[in-house]
């Protein structure tokens, strides 16, 4: 297996675990200390982490080293993806005297 090759399993591990733990990029990025824009590189398969944070996602994700690289090295892909998460911030909730008066208007 070539380096890119490894780089977009590995990605695809990364973005299927988080996905599937149902953790936006951003809070994910944060427990494991990286950036929200290198966690996405990392995702797209355009950066291979050091083993220290390979160590760090495999804590996050509450596994082993030894298990997340074995997932990587695996040829088959899983018969389900997880669902992508909703995209863009939540809505806030509007209170009563909001609805009100959105409804005026």
């Amino acid at each position: 297996m070539d380096l890119s090759e490894l780089q977009r399993r590995f990605g695809k591990v990364v973005l299927r675990r988080r996905l599937a733990a149902k953790l936006g990029q951003e809070k994910f990025a944060h427990e494991v200390g990286v950036h929200r824009t290198f966690l996405s590189r990392l995702e797209q398969g355009k950066h291979l982490p050091n083993l220290a944070l390979v160590h760090k996602l495999a804590i996050a994700f509450g596994v082993s080293m030894t298990e997340l690289m074995a997932e990587v090295e695996n040829e088959e892909t899983p018969l389900e993806e997880p669902p992508a998460l909703p995209r863009g911030r939540p809505r806030k909730q509007m209170t009563a005297v909001q609805q009100s008066r959105s409804k005026r208007k």
